[in-house]
């Protein structure tokens, strides 16, 4: 990512100036993986990366973040995806995109990090996240696969999306707790010929946890463009899902559950704490005191719900990880500072323009929703 000196301009045959070069993973894998790891959550990779210069440069960088690279492919015959952010103040961001190596990831290699996970988590607690799993440390561990941005996978949404559907599958069969995390289809690309609906519909009810900006779900269900975040979320519920997350920047994060029954059949953690996990409708507000930079922010969310998931924190407790895990990012302050600004959030004391009409506030310093089982 470029830092612009001046407003971001292309202007044939002109040499602009620009400041220095920002280089960083990217995306689900290279952004909500590290989170994890400064969460305190050890994380598997698994992704598809060309066999370039670039390619070796990006393991580099996620291996330096403490993150488990071994299950990251390097594919011959492709350049490894990269995107230019142009982030201006002021302004929205804008993405220059190389699909690259994505374009051949189908979900191999992850079933296999599953089983290895399953078979040695006995002995150690480990995690993967970020297109990989993640291992709940505790007497009984639970893989969490945490799959993102399938819209950027064309092997996966190829064929309306049924290899996406078979490696959820799969992957819930394993008794894995499954998390798919989403992004906005590109207008351009060969995802906004997916029937998103249909394809969310056939595969939610293998998802346990799905996390999704209002954007990303107006872009993927055009048709319900125009709903508030608390009714997307009822939707995604509706749709098949246990536990939905919808993130509205400024507005802060929703989070809706599914009834009981449904619960009944989602993954070990959730099924077994289905009083506390079951009909839920809260709201976080957002935590962020100052904004430095916005990117990367949902997917640092992601991965403070899976943390809290990890430490068999309920749902008031992993939604407030959620939103100041984003804080920090946002902030520009270390991603584990998410544990003290969760500490030290006070509902009361905040501001908040963007309160949802008819909710309150409980002892959990979360927003309760009037769908909520404890109001």
């Amino acid at each position: 990512m470029p830092a612009w000196n001046s407003e971001p301009a292309i202007d044939a045959g002109r040499l602009i100036g620009v400041g220095p070069l920002g280089m960083s993973p990217g995306g689900c894998v290279g952004n909500t993986g590290p989170a994890l790891v400064a969460l305190g959550v050890p994380a598997q990779l698994v992704a598809d990366v060309g066999s370039d210069e670039l390619g070796r440069i990006l393991v580099d960088l996620l291996a330096a973040s403490g993150a488990d690279t071994t299950g990251i492919a390097r594919v011959d015959g492709l350049a490894t995806s990269y995107s230019i952010v142009v982030d201006f103040a002021g302004r929205d961001r804008t993405f220059w995109h190389h699909v690259g190596g994505n374009a051949a990831f189908d979900g191999g290699g992850v079933l296999e990090r599953i089983d290895a996970a399953l078979g040695s988590a006995a002995g150690a607690g480990s995690a993967a996240g970020a297109g990989g799993a993640a291992t709940d440390p505790s007497d009984a561990p639970e893989v969490i696969f945490h799959l993102g941005y399938p819209m950027l996978l064309p092997a996966l949404h190829a064929d309306g999306g049924a290899a996406l559907t078979r490696l959820v599958e799969a992957a819930r069969a394993r008794g894995a707790l499954v998390s798919l995390d989403m992004a906005e289809v590109d207008p351009s690309s060969d995802a906004r010929g997916v029937d998103w609906e249909g394809l969310l519909t056939r595969t939610l009810p293998a998802v346990d946890i799905m996390k999704a900006s209002v954007d990303d779900l107006a872009a993927m269900i055009p048709r319900c463009a125009g709903l508030a975040p608390d009714e997307w979320a009822a939707l995604l519920v509706e749709l098949g899902v246990a536990a939905s997350l919808v993130t509205s920047g400024p507005g802060g994060l929703y989070l809706r559950t599914a009834p009981e029954l449904r619960i009944g059949t989602a993954a070990p953690s959730l099924r077994s704490a289905a009083a506390e996990w079951s009909t839920r409708e809260l709201w976080v507000p957002t935590m962020a005191t100052r904004v430095l930079v916005t990117t990367a922010a949902g997917d640092v969310a992601a991965a403070g719900f899976l943390a809290g998931l990890s430490d068999g924190q309920g749902p008031a407790e992993c939604a407030l990880l959620a939103a100041a895990s984003a804080a920090a990012r946002i902030s520009g302050r270390p991603i584990g500072d998410a544990y003290r600004i969760a500490a030290e959030f006070s509902p009361e004391s905040a501001a908040q323009p963007n309160q949802p009409r008819g909710w309150t506030v409980g002892r959990d310093r979360v927003f309760h929703g009037p769908h909520d089982r404890a109001v």
